[in-house]
């Protein structure tokens, strides 16, 4: 299944592409699909970064419509607004296209955009933005926006019913939540492969140099407990994509920065009432930032706080503070709820990569940049992976006009998961136990983070990838210890869950 790293030594690629998020495989995919030869790393494994801490909703972009400046001033920034408007054209294009083409990665809900007397917005500016937010998106897959009464809201929707202040009218929406981000990732680098394109997850890239006309790239191993573990090799390549995402600026060689801007979002889930489940809500904060309550299976999770950060992505942790003003928010809209960190499951935060522009955040667009005085050396910034797509198609026509045309755009479908472990383990890459847990099999978003099963699925491992009993409970470990870093819980877990052996 995997092509040792020692075997690509002085190997030639079209375009190598640093970073497996969402879209660096999506990238990969595409420009496999158009007859280019593709290498894709990570240091890591697939999705296991930003594109695994979303916010997991296959977002309608309303917010991407509002500006942070007064109303009024709209008029004298024609830039922005048609910069927005273009942006949110192609996030609802990227969401029909997503609802079409990855259906079982993918639910339905029902949301709710409460109208408060005093809102920033008024209600004649949130039902337009709607109507154009269809509009922009063709139709394709309908909002189905519609402004209620309070009292016929209420009567139909607990979580409308439960919502507190001045309200002067609910509105009701269709939203899709990611059934599981990671695996679109997954399965996109999967279907990347099976165009052409060679995939080496735990391989970081430890050095990009000018060689003639085209690019070397220096490839480490970094996984643990193999035999190629440290194993090097160099690569050659015309081009290279930079598509390591909060990290781009970090990658040796990759170009100088700052081309993205960190923005980290903390999500806590928690448990809500039995009538609210699969509902969500969509509002804004007391700081006037976009606020959600999203539906996740039996559960509801609620965020995202937008925290502009410049460390190492590495090392950003969620504090209480955070979940304190989170669960405050949450409170502000449903104050029968009176929310505490005893109501708290987990919570997790990510960063995304926002473009800057002169060392300045711009938010929009998603760019596709070249090094100054390095020609072919590309960077993808400014997306998020409801327009993993969208990027990934800027990407490929910029591999283009600089290498040429290989072959037309292939389409296809990427098929939805059979959950086949023993095929899994045999085909998809697995070096470590979170990788199956986490970012194969949908059990890593449970509500216990996949504690409940991991000890099975590392026996499983083990038969299938030869691991000894000593690298299984290392694995068991391991993931026990990452489960708790990623998504922290407000309460121990509990010590039956912990590895055995």
């Amino acid at each position: 299944m995997r092509t040792a790293l020692t075997d690509l030594d002085g190997d030639r690629f079209d375009v190598v592409i640093v970073g497996a998020g969402a879209v660096g495989c999506a990238t990969a995919r595409e420009l496999a699909a158009r007859g280019f030869r593709v290498l894709l790393a990570d240091r890591g494994d697939i999705g296991a970064g930003t594109s695994s801490r979303s916010s997991r909703m296959l977002y309608s972009g309303l917010g991407y419509l509002a500006a942070r400046y007064p109303l009024w001033q709209m008029a004298f920034r024609p830039r922005d607004m048609i910069g927005r408007l273009l942006y949110a054209r192609a996030v609802m294009r990227c969401r029909a296209e997503l609802v079409r083409d990855m259906p079982g990665h993918l639910t339905r809900h029902r949301f709710h955009y409460p109208f408060r007397r005093g809102d920033r917005y008024p209600p004649w500016l949130v039902d337009l933005g709607f109507r154009l937010m269809e509009a922009l998106g063709g139709w394709r897959v309908p909002l189905s926006y519609r402004r209620k009464p309070v009292a016929r809201a209420a009567g139909e929707s607990a979580m409308a019913a439960g919502l507190g202040g001045a309200l002067t009218g609910i509105g009701t929406f269709q939203e899709y939540m990611y059934a599981w981000p990671e695996r679109i990732c997954v399965d996109t680098a999967l279907d990347a492969e099976r165009r052409g394109a060679t995939l080496r997850t735990y391989t970081a890239v430890a050095g990009i140099e000018r060689a003639g006309n085209g690019w070397r790239v220096a490839l480490e191993d970094r996984a643990e407990d193999r035999a190629e573990a440290g194993a090097q090799a160099r690569v050659a390549a015309g081009l290279v994509i930079n598509a390591a995402g909060p990290w781009i600026d970090r990658v040796p060689g990759g170009g100088t920065g700052p081309r993205v801007l960190g923005v980290k979002g903390v999500n806590v889930m928690v448990r809500l009432p039995e009538g609210f489940r699969g509902q969500g809500l969509e509002a804004f904060s007391s700081k006037g930032e976009p606020f959600y309550v999203f539906p996740w299976r039996d559960l509801h999770f609620i965020g995202p706080t937008e925290t502009v950060v410049r460390d190492d992505p590495d090392d950003i942790r969620v504090t209480d503070a955070e979940v304190d003003y989170i669960l405050a928010e949450a409170n502000r809209l449903f104050p029968r709820l009176d929310l505490t960190r005893g109501d708290v499951v987990h919570c997790w935060c990510g960063v995304r990569p926002t473009s800057t522009l002169d060392g300045r955040e711009t938010v929009l667009p998603v760019r596709v940049v070249e090094e100054p005085g390095r020609p072919n050396l590309l960077a993808v910034t400014g997306s998020t992976i409801m327009l993993h797509r969208h990027a990934a198609r800027m990407a490929a026509r910029a591999v283009e006009r600089r290498l040429g045309r290989r072959g037309a755009p292939a389409a296809g479908t990427i098929p939805k998961p059979d959950g086949d472990i023993a095929r899994i383990l045999r085909t998809e890459h697995v070096t470590r136990l979170d990788d199956l847990i986490r970012r194969r099999l949908p059990c890593g978003l449970d509500p216990d983070g996949g504690r409940g099963r991991a000890e099975e699925l590392s026996r499983l491992a083990a038969a299938a990838l030869g691991w000894s009993e000593d690298r299984r409970i290392r694995e068991l470990r391991r993931f026990h210890d990452e489960t708790d870093r990623i998504y922290p819980a407000m309460t121990p877990v509990s010590a039956d869950l912990r590895p055995t052996g």
